[in-house]
């Protein structure tokens, strides 16, 4: 076995997470053609890359509400702004946390009178899943304050070169230190600090030793069986529900390049938002299940008449799972979040990521480089339970 000796702490990435990586990245994916251009399938937005204003395509959209002439994310903006939290991403809720925030966002639209921005918040919350069944709280995570001021002040940016650059820098300064294709066998986290053995995809184990392990994926039990967890973790990890999300990239459509096809359904009202196909049963099918609802999707639309062609393919799949994860209103009325926050440093353990808050990048950002501080302060010493 080999050894791998770490003074200060550790990362454990998404090469650890249960889905096996062979290049570092995550949720962020790039397919470079040969004629140079690229089109990210993945995370969109840096890590020292040029970057450039972020368009979701080249046609115009824009989203009104008619009656009264404004843009649809001023009006939703000017419904949400009055909700403090979740400030910064954060679930820093107040205690009983108000059921105004538990409510469907389907009643808190009707409420507000906001039906004409629904098209716009989907964009940003449609890995709720049912959107209008979703607790506005959840809602208010994926698509609050941070993210409709940055859709109107022009906020967006991607990297020139497609997203991957950024893990390229990345690759860059790690090097050797990236595993790849490795998932964790064992963990001990003691007094005495961290050791974690990992196992590549052919056997190879390597016994990594840290002061202090900080965790980056989302902590499902799937992703902690080998993990020396604790009672206090174990209890709250178990109660953490999730969305299945998987992305792709298809060619041989027969739409126009400047067409931009949306899921609608008229029959769904407020907004004509689509149901998920899967809401409940995606946890059970494969990859290749998704992929064959994705194509038959794109052949329903040739036979209706609205694509010529019949005979679309898969260029690239990937899967961004899990995603959109929650616990359940009556967790959040029990205080759940306050006990989560609580098992940063406990058994010199810390995490960060959208289980903890929003995945936001520059939220996200932010609150690791606060977790990130905790770890490195004088005044942080193991905690255990």
């Amino acid at each position: 076995m080999a050894f791998i000796s770490m003074t200060t702490q550790l990362l454990l990435g998404l090469f650890l997470s249960g889905a096996i990586n062979e290049v570092l990245g995550g949720y962020t994916e790039t397919l470079y053609l040969e004629n140079g251009q690229y089109i990210d399938y993945g995370v969109q937005g840096c890590l020292g890359v040029d970057y450039k204003p972020l368009r979701s395509s080249s046609l115009v959209r824009e989203y009104v509400d008619f009656r009264t002439g404004k843009k649809a994310a001023t009006v939703y903006r000017a419904a949400v702004e009055k909700f403090s939290y979740p400030e910064g991403g954060l679930y820093n809720l107040p205690d009983p946390v108000p059921e105004e925030r538990l409510q469907p966002f389907g009643d808190f639209v009707k409420k507000a009178g906001i039906q004409d921005a629904l098209q716009v918040v989907k964009t940003f919350a449609h890995g709720a899943g049912d959107m209008l069944q979703a607790p506005l709280l959840r809602v208010l995570q994926l698509c609050g304050l941070p993210q409709i001021d940055s859709l109107l002040q022009g906020g967006y940016i991607t990297p020139k070169n497609g997203m991957y650059e950024i893990n390229r820098r990345v690759l860059g300064i790690l090097k050797s230190d990236v595993l790849y294709q490795t998932s964790v066998a064992e963990t001990e986290r003691s007094s005495g600090g961290i050791k974690i053995v990992v196992e590549s995809a052919n056997g190879t184990r390597k016994l990594i030793k840290a002061s202090q392990l900080l965790v980056t994926f989302v902590p499902i039990m799937e992703y902690l069986q080998r993990f020396d967890l604790v009672t206090a973790e174990s209890s709250l990890f178990q109660k953490l529900d999730w969305m299945n999300y998987y992305v792709t990239v298809v060619k041989d459509m027969g739409l126009p390049s400047a067409m931009a096809v949306v899921s609608a359904d008229p029959e769904s009202t407020p907004g004509n938002l689509p149901l998920p196909p899967f809401q409940l049963e995606l946890q059970t099918l494969t990859p290749q299940e998704v992929k064959n609802v994705v194509l038959s999707d794109i052949r329903r639309m040739s036979k209706a008449g609205t694509s010529p062609k019949d005979d679309p393919d898969i260029v690239v799949f990937g899967g961004h799972t899990p995603t959109a994860v929650s616990v359940s209103n009556a967790e959040v009325r029990d205080g759940f979040y306050p006990k989560l926050y609580a098992l940063q440093g406990v058994k010199n353990t810390f995490y960060t990521g959208l289980a903890f808050c929003s995945d936001y990048s520059s939220l996200l950002w932010v609150y690791t480089d606060t977790v990130i501080e905790m770890m490195s302060s004088p005044a942080t010493g193991p905690c255990y339970l």
